[in-house]
């Protein structure tokens, strides 16, 4: 074979990964199976990551089954720790909605907890909620919290009420930047 041929072969041996396998590039954290979009057949939820970020990759069932490829898959959504007390969780609520938690309850000074709620609207996946406490183990009283439903705009910050814009934000749009302002500390 020629070196024209073989680099030929190689390339397509070489191609760029897909979609479904960049869901497998880092371990799982956590799985859960819950109807999310309401139709009766439980949906599937994995978390995965490595380091300090975690991915989430959604399979929303279609025609009474699970697809053979993710419906949605968010790189980065949230931090991962690797001791007990930093550790992602997730958790679906009666009426179908998701719960992403990310947290540091167990390591220095500063303690927190953020929790995205993600729920399904017209086929697609929206962050409907957001959620976030903060202390400080030693100055009990320098805390705050942030509470705040995205889909009716309502919201509370250190016990205040404030309104936000409710348009939906799927989330694959989610990161930092999208955090209300009223809830950036």
């Amino acid at each position: 074979m020629n070196r024209v041929c073989l680099a030929a072969a190689l390339a397509g041996l070489i191609a760029a990964p897909t979609a479904e396998a960049a869901t497998r590039t880092r371990p799982p954290v956590a799985e859960l199976s819950a109807d999310l979009n309401g139709d009766g057949v439980p949906d599937r939820v994995v978390m995965s990551g490595e380091d300090d970020e975690v991915d989430v990759t959604v399979y929303l069932s279609e025609g009474g089954r699970l697809p053979d490829k993710p419906t949605l898959h968010k790189q980065a959504v949230g931090w991962k720790g690797a001791m007990a007390g930093t550790e992602p969780s997730m958790s679906a609520t009666p009426r179908g909605s998701l719960i992403l938690v990310f947290q540091n309850d167990s390591v220095g000074r500063d303690r927190w907890r953020q929790q995205l709620t993600v729920a399904v609207r017209n086929n697609a996946l929206v962050v409907a909620g957001y959620t976030y406490t903060a202390r400080d183990t030693l100055d009990p009283k320098n805390g705050f919290t942030c509470d705040v439903n995205l889909l009716s705009g309502k919201g509370q910050r250190n016990g205040k009420p404030f309104t936000v814009p409710t348009t939906p934000l799927p989330l694959a749009d989610w990161n930092d930047t999208t955090i209300p302002p009223e809830c950036a500390f």
